[in-house]
């Protein structure tokens, strides 16, 4: 995945013996990184050919205990917030369970899989529910407008084909729409200034939520389209593999932990490769590859430099990654290597022991604290289930739900 490149330039020289003076600027090189301003210092030229050097910016802050103790943070809040989602819509679902269950003897002798069928079930019928009010509620609204009929028939099929997607592609289309607000608004010269402060993140910059907000920011055409149909091709796998809210999660922590750690890596060796501010989606995506590589190893993908020849996930992952240490050992300065790699390990890390130490137990956390209050509470509640096992039960009868 590509990164981005920032246009920058020396500040301009100051008035000297009535002339204006200018210094040097910097020619754009394909990086992944955008370009820092030269470390060598600017060559001003006097009347009298005397070279006097230009004064030097301030040198940025070497910060790490900030920007690791709020990424932790912002990671963590992530997290808890959506095992928090998470566990009210399984209650929900629970309860809706309940009240339609045509036999309430099922409760008293079913097994745990039965019932995980049952829930499942209920969650299909709840989604055809929800898909059907959808396109009633936008039939009225459109018998209501005074529309042409081909405008009309346009916002029928648009809204039918939104209703008929799957979770995953919802998701994935909420998120490949936040990155085109954001690479909508880097096109607008007037807000390249606020764009640079705010979506643009620099090692030493004491603004840590850019941690969070490049991870969603793409400058040029190229290195956004290539990021989402990366993000929409192995986003889909993850997502039906640990549904939406851990899904989410997942992501969000994976593409904040890379800039994390290409933040303390680049202030590290600031002393022998220049600061680079970077952004986009890369490490999160490396993410999604490597638990794609993980959970189907034996999947073939064409990397972009050798279109023509289909290579297993199995092998592409390991290539890729050595194609990245050879880059920090190197000090190539053409990707955010650093990036790329805490991605694809934080992937393979998740994939492993995520959803078995911190997804689990934060589940089942949440979901204690939450009967503890209503044992405590106003009631004593008819009974709630605790399922923090996200995917379609492993028999055929049940596979395919989801995609109609």
């Amino acid at each position: 995945m590509f990164k981005q490149f920032i246009r920058k330039s020396n500040a301009p020289s100051r008035l000297l013996n009535s002339r204006f003076l200018t210094s040097s600027h910097i020619v754009n090189s394909p990086r992944q990184h955008a370009p820092a301003a030269s470390t060598s210092p600017s060559v001003i030229k006097l009347p009298i050919n005397k070279v006097v050097p230009s004064p030097q910016p301030a040198f940025p802050d070497v910060r790490y205990t900030g920007p690791i103790l709020y990424s932790t943070a912002l990671a963590t809040g992530i997290f808890i917030t959506a095992g928090l989602i998470f566990d009210k819509n399984q209650q929900t679902l629970w309860d809706r369970l309940r009240q339609h269950s045509r036999q309430w003897s099922f409760f008293g002798t079913a097994t745990q899989e039965s019932i995980l069928q049952e829930l499942w079930r209920e969650k299909r019928d709840m989604l055809i529910e929800k898909r059907q009010d959808l396109l009633e509620s936008l039939a009225r609204r459109l018998n209501t407008m005074n529309l042409p009929r081909d405008v009309k028939q346009a916002v029928w099929i648009l809204g039918e084909k939104v209703a008929s997607m799957s979770e995953a592609e919802k998701t994935l289309a909420g998120l490949i729409a936040i990155n085109t607000v954001v690479f909508a608004c880097w096109q607008i010269p007037r807000l390249a200034p606020f764009m640079k402060k705010w979506f643009l993140h620099l090692p030493g910059s004491p603004r840590n939520i850019t941690l969070l907000t490049s991870c969603f920011s793409h400058q040029e055409l190229f290195h956004f389209a290539l990021n989402m149909v990366g993000l929409w091709s192995f986003g889909k796998v993850v997502h039906d593999t640990f549904g939406r809210e851990q899904f989410v999660a997942m992501y969000l922590g994976i593409g904040i932990g890379a800039n994390v750690v290409s933040h303390a890596c680049s202030l590290a060796l600031r002393n022998s490769r220049p600061l680079l501010p970077s952004l986009g989606a890369s490490g999160a995506i490396y993410g999604l590859v490597a638990s794609t590589a993980v959970m189907h190893p034996n999947s073939s993908i064409s990397l972009i430099f050798l279109p023509m020849i289909p290579i297993k996930l199995g092998y592409a992952l390991p290539a890729l990654m050595s194609f990245d240490l050879a880059g920090v050992v190197l000090k190539w300065r053409m990707f955010d290597h650093y990036a790329h790699l805490a991605g694809a390990s934080l992937g393979l890390a998740y994939t492993y022991h995520g959803e078995r130490h911190v997804w689990g137990p934060l589940i089942r956390k949440i979901h204690e604290i939450r009967e503890d209050s209503r044992r405590n509470g106003r009631s004593n509640g008819e009974g709630s289930f605790m399922w923090n096992e996200p995917r379609q039960p492993e028999s055929n009868k049940w596979s395919g739900w989801f995609n109609r």
